[in-house]
């Protein structure tokens, strides 16, 4: 039944596997590529990096008979109809937001440190670890997404506000220690055969290996690649091939040709959206150089491309995703599992962990009882890099250590969805992090540990019936603690409740999707309602609880989503909730029914006559879910967003009678939820205000 409308948890599913468990691909192009493409498309504005950014999605931008096939941990090989990726700008510009941000937040901690041995004491006292490192900076801001949603809500409507709102809390390229989703897996450099050579392209690539990479970060692992630009009318595929040879002799890197070919005046365009993929920051800077525009051409979210360049793009990034890149990930998990994973779960490799453990226990001892804390705490740090322990100070693993090498294994094995084995392998190595007190990693690890096992549960083909032993091991054993040590280490150990907001988030639309799988809604309901009314108070304690927001409209609008969706009913009674017949349609009179008319006989009009639905009376929760979409509602009220308040409505007419508008002002024709003092009477009013005003006005 579809009712009350909203969005799918399995759309929600896929795009968080789109725009958050996807290999990340930095693009770097040359100046010549960007003048070639600006030249066909007649768009001097345009770069390389925006035309490929929207073919990463290539579930909507594919290919005829499309199919990625992924060999997982058991040797088992499935196909998939997509395998989103998302092209970046370049590794160093993506890494100098993290060396800038920590370079500010390094000086600040010494101006702070130099000031007064008090307020040192102070410093050390409120730092995000137990060695006073330095504190990490948050996901989002939540001011901006407020600014943001209230932007959409003006052109966006139904459940698309939703998902527009759930896909900025869940995608960022930040890079980060902890996690390796943002780490990129490929490094594409652009080239055009006419105009760059070989030594141009060698230029590119030494400039890029003396980037001064952060410490955690493996360069080595990166899959270095080319793409040749070229035009078919003026050079011939031997031309090309010839090229490859010596770029692969000489830099020892594979490459792709794509022929960009002059369009025809009668070849039909396609539109690509040019915000496919972007951030809360992205986009307000985009809405910030539309409003300051002066020209009279109105800015658009989107580019058009001719269909022979469009065809030839998807194509020849289907076969690098199945030509490189994908075997490029089976082969280092592969390495990890057999040089690092293994090792650690044989008995010699537990028993040279514990001791490890030991020695670097009583190392941390013996520096905490001198008295000279700064320069110990730097010399500790710098034996933990070299020994693979954790660097308390900077919050990170080194690149080469075990911790940080299987952290990535995981991660990977997750982006191929292989989440069966990378929940073994999350659950771990959480131990180790445990153990060095990396509560960073321990919060991150804990998210994981979820989110892979639900997406396990809930992975096409693997959905059978589930018992209720194993529900309450999920619930009780993982999810319900898990997400409680997790955000008090995001929020009062570190101080990023960011992290928290986009965890919860993401195992609330994975519960409903384990819901809907298995038809056991009312085992995670009250969950469910318990996380978003937790978000709810988040975010009002961030922003003013007494203006009416539109992050806070929303969160409504799911809570009454979930509550709908929720039944106590059994599969083979399922028909019983037909929306056609459950619509407010009274029961036919019986024979035995006394006429009206009938002398002595008294009619009640304020009687409530019963309807189809007595059979799940108690089975659903369809009356809470519309006070809460009531509660959205009034948010829009004030927001002035009368489409959304439209389409809302419609998810409480199975409750209360939203048809009977007309005759609102007549006291002896309205239902008694029409009242003047009761919301739903506020709400009809000031629809019939507005469309009053609407007539009079055209």
């Amino acid at each position: 039944m579809d009712y009350p409308k909203g969005l799918d948890p399995y759309t929600a599913r896929q795009h968080l596997l789109h725009h958050t468990y996807s290999p990340l691909i930095s693009i770097q192009s040359s100046l010549n590529s960007d003048i070639l493409f600006q030249s066909i498309l007649n768009n001097n504005d345009i770069s390389t990096l925006q035309i490929f950014k929207p073919y990463g999605n290539n579930a909507r931008y594919s290919i005829p008979n499309q199919s990625f096939k992924i060999t997982n941990s058991q040797l088992i090989t499935k196909s998939y109809p997509s395998f989103p990726v998302r092209f970046e700008p370049s590794l160093p510009e993506l890494l100098s937001v993290y060396n800038t941000s920590s370079s500010s937040i390094s000086q600040s901690n010494s101006s702070t440190t130099t000031t007064t041995s008090t307020s040192t004491t102070t410093n050390i006292n409120n730092s995000t670890t137990p060695s006073g490192g330095q504190p990490l900076n948050q996901l989002f801001s939540i001011s901006s997404l407020e600014v943001l949603l209230k932007h959409l809500s003006l052109t966006s409507h139904d459940k698309e506000l939703y998902l527009a709102f759930y896909n900025k809390i869940i995608t960022s390229n930040k890079i980060v220690p902890f996690e390796t989703f943002n780490h990129p897996i490929a490094q594409i450099f652009i080239v055009d055969f006419e105009n760059d050579s070989i030594e141009s392209l060698r230029k590119m690539i030494v400039e890029f290996r003396n980037f001064s990479f952060p410490k955690f970060f493996q360069i080595d692992d990166l899959l270095i690649h080319t793409f040749i630009l070229y035009d078919s009318n003026k050079f011939s595929t031997n031309d090309l091939f010839n090229f490859q040879n010596q770029i692969r002799s000489t830099l020892n890197i594979n490459s792709s040709i794509i022929p960009i070919i002059q369009p025809l005046s009668n070849d039909s365009l396609v539109k690509l959206s040019i915000i496919e993929n972007s951030t809360i920051e992205e986009d307000l800077q985009r809405i910030a150089l539309q409003e300051q525009s002066s020209n009279s051409i109105p800015s658009t979210n989107y580019i058009q491309i001719p269909k022979s360049i469009d065809s030839i793009i998807r194509n020849k990034l289907f076969e690098f995703i199945n030509k490189y890149l994908i075997p490029h990930m089976q082969t280092k998990i592969r390495l990890w599992d057999d040089q690092r994973l293994q090792p650690k779960k044989s008995i010699t490799g537990r028993i040279f962990s514990v001791s490890r453990k030991l020695f670097n226990n009583n190392n941390n001892s013996n520096n905490n009882n001198n008295n000279n804390s700064d320069s110990n705490l730097n010399n500790s740090s710098n034996s933990n890099i070299n020994s693979g322990s954790f660097n308390y100070n900077e919050h990170y693993y080194h690149k080469s250590s075990s911790e940080q090498i299987i952290r990535k294994l995981a991660d990977w094995s997750l982006i191929l969805k292989d989440f069966k084995y990378a929940y073994s392998t999350y659950d771990l190595i959480k131990k180790d992090y445990t153990n060095d007190r990396a509560w960073v990693y321990v919060a991150s690890i804990q998210e994981m540990c979820i989110v892979s096992l639900l997406l396990a549960q809930t992975q096409e083909g693997n959905i059978n019936t589930i018992d209720k032993n194993t529900l309450r091991r999920i619930r009780h054993d993982i999810i319900e603690p898990y997400i409680d040590n997790l955000s008090y280490t995001f929020k009062s150990r570190l101080n990023i409740k960011t992290y928290s907001l986009r965890t919860i988030i993401i195992i609330i639309e994975l519960l409903l999707c384990i819901s809907t799988a298995f038809n056991v809604s009312w085992f995670f309901n009250d969950l469910v309602e318990r996380y978003l009314r937790k978000l709810i108070d988040e975010f009002d304690n961030h922003l003013s609880s007494s203006t009416p927001q539109a992050i806070r409209a929303v969160l409504f609008e799911r809570l009454g989503y979930t509550l709908g969706k929720c039944t106590y009913i059994s599969e083979v009674n399922l028909h019983y909730l037909n929306i056609d017949k459950f619509n407010q349609e009274k029961l036919p009179k019986s024979e035995k029914d006394e006429p009206e008319n009938e002398e002595g006989y008294y009619h009640n009009p304020y009687k409530l006559n019963p309807t189809t639905s007595t059979s799940v009376t108690g089975l659903t929760r369809f009356r809470k879910s519309s006070i809460w979409y009531l509660l959205s509602i009034k948010q829009w009220i004030d927001l002035k967003r009368i489409k959304q308040i439209q389409y809302l409505l419609g998810n409480i007419r199975l409750i209360y009678n939203i048809d009977s508008l007309d005759n609102i002002n007549n006291i002896n024709n309205i239902n008694w939820y029409d009242r003047n003092d009761l919301l739903l009477g506020f709400v009809k009013r000031y629809i019939n205000e507005y469309e009053t005003t609407t007539t009079s006005t055209a």
